[in-house]
């Protein structure tokens, strides 16, 4: 079994509010998660539980106040800035906002274009990028500047931006959120088949129907913790019963019902 990322009892907190009233905010609090190679996993929980803080932390995006982050087989702990810059090539991240990756005077084929001659200098880096366009229902829109698009627009071009990279890695926060949804399954599809098999995925989500689909296990945060782990077959187990409150809440706001008991 090969671990591409693990966390090991994270924790982060921030300080919130102004003195006198300041207060310690702990947005992660001893997490931990591992995905495997080629893996599938869904990260879960309600607005606030600490996903995105945890998958920050892990990337080494915000620093942590204490814990263990592995990546690639490697500690990270004396990791220099341009080390993680120079392994963030390998391990991309699909924002919660797409104006994250996006620049106001440039437009996005030649962003794009940019982004493609980084990751696949082997072919005309405008052309990658038309393609990649064209992929994600973008096509006539290479010329386009950021505030031209609506905010699923924006977000398609984060998804054409991570498939062109080839990551061994890739984590996306609420990927499908902006998107409507007759098209959030195809665009999961296709960011899947266009990272291929060997990339480890960590879809970030409280959309846990979404996430089921495409999973092959779920982890449950809230309040900064890992609640419950399951492995997402077990939704159709005949007598399975989500063991934490956090999980049952998810899973009834995605419409699930449990499966009738069988038998005496």
């Amino acid at each position: 079994m090969v671990i591409t990322w693990r966390l090991t009892e994270l924790h982060k907190s921030f300080r919130i509010g102004r003195w006198p009233l300041r207060r310690i905010h702990r947005a992660v609090n001893g997490a931990s998660l591992a995905i495997e190679a080629g893996e599938r996993l869904g990260l879960v929980g309600p607005s606030g539980s600490g996903k995105s803080t945890l998958i920050r932390c892990g990337l080494g995006l915000i620093p942590i106040d204490r814990g263990s982050i592995q990546l690639f087989g490697e500690e990270t702990a004396r990791w220099s800035r341009g080390r993680w810059r120079r392994t963030r090539r390998r391990a991309q991240i699909l924002f919660q906002d797409p104006r994250a990756m996006l620049h106001a005077d440039v437009p996005i084929g030649a962003l794009l274009a940019d982004s493609a001659a980084l990751h696949q200098p082997e072919a005309p880096p405008r052309r990658v990028a038309a393609a990649a366009l064209e992929e994600v229902g973008l096509g006539d829109r290479f010329d386009a500047l950021p505030h031209e698009l609506s905010g699923g627009e924006q977000r398609r071009v984060g998804l054409a931006r991570v498939m062109l990279a080839r990551p061994q890695l890739l984590v996306a926060d609420e990927p499908t959120s902006g998107l409507d949804a007759a098209v959030k399954a195809s665009m999961v599809a296709l960011l899947l088949e266009r990272v291929g098999p060997s990339c480890s995925v960590v879809l970030v989500s409280h959309d846990l129907s979404t996430i089921a689909k495409v999973c092959d296990r779920v982890v449950v945060i809230d309040g900064g913790q890992v609640v419950e782990r399951l492995v997402t077959s077990a939704l159709e187990t005949q007598g399975w019963r989500p063991s934490h409150p956090c999980t049952a809440a998810l899973l009834e706001a995605a419409g699930w019902t449990p499966p009738e008991r069988t038998g005496p």
